[in-house]
């Protein structure tokens, strides 16, 4: 089901033409229909369909779960490849291609859980829900947000799991630990038009160039240093991981904490940096298609992600101050959701600890903080108490897990397949039972 899932190219890019999710919706309809599951569709948008699968409790007062996986993926540069990116091949027990890790993976399973339960007259007390969305790539407001504004009751339940989650890392002397994702920061971006002369590109002294006025704009947020906080989602995580008790310490203190980054790891460091604040990354510029002529405005456009506790509001003012002598505050146009975060002391965090204690014996789950954004920043303010779990093999190391996320040479073992699709059956058991 993965292979074809990869093979389907299901690229959302932000415009609504794109994604054409449907088609993996379509094949996932195809596994889960019959053995009593109730299936319903929801296309909202022209080929950017939802499937939403039901086994329904015996208890309407009993917690109810949603198994939420999307179906869309980024592109992918074929040139930084080994393998076709959509080419879905199995080469040395791994399944290549975009999507294999984001998170087609984990939707497979979710469906295959799904079937398998009901195959098995699995009959629960709350309900069991396997809801496929479109556009989580591109922020998912033509995809879970919209269909829980037009229609909650078809897939808001009381608790959710969906992608990331896993990661395995080991301390010296102590337990194996498997990190939960319990929050998610803010994510969203800002398109700054930065406005110049048009004219003959021979004759520059004295113009104004919107393209010099840009690389300024994109100079300047990227030098701009955002304060540090430490919250407590953030300082748990500190706790269960394997640094020294100085290193621990420092990274726990905002006077301290960047002091220490050069001493951790790359991928460490970049994690402890992006979780401490609100960060801003120019990623797009366009402007001009003329060598000869200075283009009359450049659109240059941000990605932003922010911290729980962040005024949203009060960034952008300062974004507008920051490039006041640059550009008018109208041409600052600013769009970020909030940071969200789901409490562990839950029920459903104690069968997860359960579940991955019966995969890997001894094991601790740990709550783990995602940079990026989940469709959990829609369920979450919904209501609905949402973990980012999977389980992966031991052969998975961390740094390069994370690594294939959006980029070259993104694969799952099968290993890590088998072990998310028995872990979902027997959170679904040991919860809903």
């Amino acid at each position: 089901m993965l292979q074809t899932l990869i093979r389907n190219r299901c690229v959302s890019s932000g415009f609504p033409s794109t994604g054409n999710e449907s088609v993996n919706a379509t094949v996932l309809r195809d596994i889960v229909e019959g053995s009593g599951i109730d299936t319903s569709w929801h296309e909202l948008a022209p080929g950017r369909g939802h499937l939403v699968a039901r086994i329904s409790g015996s208890d309407a007062s009993a917690p109810s779960l949603c198994l939420m996986g999307h179906t869309d993926v980024v592109d992918a540069d074929a040139s930084g490849w080994d393998r076709d990116p959509f080419g879905g091949e199995i080469v040395d027990g791994e399944v290549w291609g975009r999507g294999a890790v984001d998170m087609l993976n984990q939707t497979a399973a979710m469906a295959l859980t799904m079937r398998h339960l009901a195959d098995d007259g699995f009959r629960p007390r709350g309900d069991l829900v396997f809801w496929a969305v479109p556009d989580e790539e591109c922020g998912g407001f033509a995809g879970a947000k919209q269909l829980i504004d037009a229609t909650p009751q078809a897939v808001l339940t009381d608790y959710a799991i969906t992608e990331v989650g896993g990661a395995i890392s080991r301390t010296t002397g102590g337990p194996v630990l498997v990190e939960a994702t319990v929050a998610d920061k803010g994510a969203g971006g800002a398109m700054i038009r930065v406005v110049g002369d048009s004219g003959h590109a021979s004759l520059p002294h004295g113009h104004a160039n919107a393209v010099v006025r840009a690389a300024e704009v994109v100079g300047r947020i990227d030098a701009w240093q955002h304060p540090v906080r430490i919250s407590e989602d953030w300082r748990r995580w500190v706790a269960t991981q394997p640094f020294t008790p100085e290193v621990a310490a420092a990274l726990s203190e905002v006077d301290h904490l960047d002091e220490v980054l050069p001493s951790l790891e790359p991928h460490v460091a970049a994690h402890a940096h992006a979780c401490t604040r609100c960060t801003m990354a120019p990623t797009i510029i366009h402007g001009g298609d003329t060598i000869n002529m200075f283009p009359s405005e450049v659109v240059v456009v941000v990605n932003v992600r922010t911290i729980q506790g962040d005024d949203t509001a009060a960034i952008h003012r300062e974004l507008v101050e920051l490039l006041s002598d640059l550009v008018q505050p109208e041409d600052v146009m600013f769009q970020v959701t909030e940071a969200t975060a789901s409490p562990k002391d839950t029920p459903l965090w104690d069968t997860l600890e359960r579940v991955t204690q019966a995969a890997y014996q001894g094991a601790a789950l740990v709550p783990g903080l995602l940079a990026a954004q989940t469709d959990a920043r829609w369920t979450r303010p919904a209501g609905v108490t949402t973990y980012g779990y999977g389980l992966l093999s031991e052969r998975v190391d961390p740094r390069e897990y994370w690594s294939r996320f959006h980029g070259a040479n993104e694969r799952c073992d099968i290993d890590s397949l088998a072990l998310t699709a028995q872990a979902y059956r027997r959170v679904a058991e040991d919860f809903l039972a």
